[in-house]
């Protein structure tokens, strides 16, 4: 389960901003403004006298009235394109915010599970070893209980009984600290 932030609704104005971002980084239009202005360049080194004094455009266009308003327009479009741009770095720093929160709280249940994994590693490392031991434990009783059984076999030999064939069942045990009456193995013939 994924719990990647979700940055807020963009608003217009962030829609905007992205928008004018993202136009202004990319190769076409950085080209075009790059051929507009070597153009312009060219049209005043290479055009001659006329084009060199301006007196080719009319009146109006060269005039302070005109130039004014035009200068103060250009000047408070590049203004907010500015703002456009600082409100879209915003919006990338309030998302870069929310992704490093996320990976803080990621990397931080990451470090709850590896110490639950070392705490389980160590009941199971301790609990092996109880196996191991038990195991141990087991092997030791059933050596002596052979021992034992070795050692009955030969007394009832020597006194004179047939004990028969004894084998001890395997798949039953008697549970931990339970102590099971040993079987006799001893037959008595009917007497007939």
């Amino acid at each position: 389960m994924s719990m990647e932030p979700v940055p807020p609704r963009e608003g217009l104005f962030d829609r905007i901003a992205d928008a004018v971002s993202g136009g202004m980084g990319k190769k076409t239009n950085i080209l075009i403004w790059l051929f507009a202005i070597l153009g312009w360049v060219f049209l005043f080194a290479l055009g001659g006298k006329k084009i060199d004094s301006g007196t080719w455009l009319p009146a109006w266009f060269t005039s302070l009235g005109f130039n004014f308003p035009l200068n103060i327009v250009t000047t408070v479009a590049e203004l907010f394109i500015g703002f456009l741009v600082a409100a879209n770095a915003l919006r990338i720093q309030r998302v870069s915010d929310l992704q490093t929160k996320a990976q803080a709280d990621q990397t931080l249940r990451i470090g709850e599970v590896e110490d639950n994994l070392v705490k389980e590693m160590q009941e199971n490392t301790e609990l092996t070893r109880k196996v191991h031991d038990l195991t141990q434990t087991i092997s030791s009783q059933t050596c002596t209980l052979d021992e034992i059984h070795r050692h009955v076999e030969a007394l009832t030999t020597n006194a004179g009984l047939d004990v028969g064939e004894f084998s001890a069942p395997m798949t039953q045990t008697a549970p931990v600290g339970a102590h099971a009456a040993p079987e006799s193995g001893v037959t008595k013939e009917p007497n007939g």
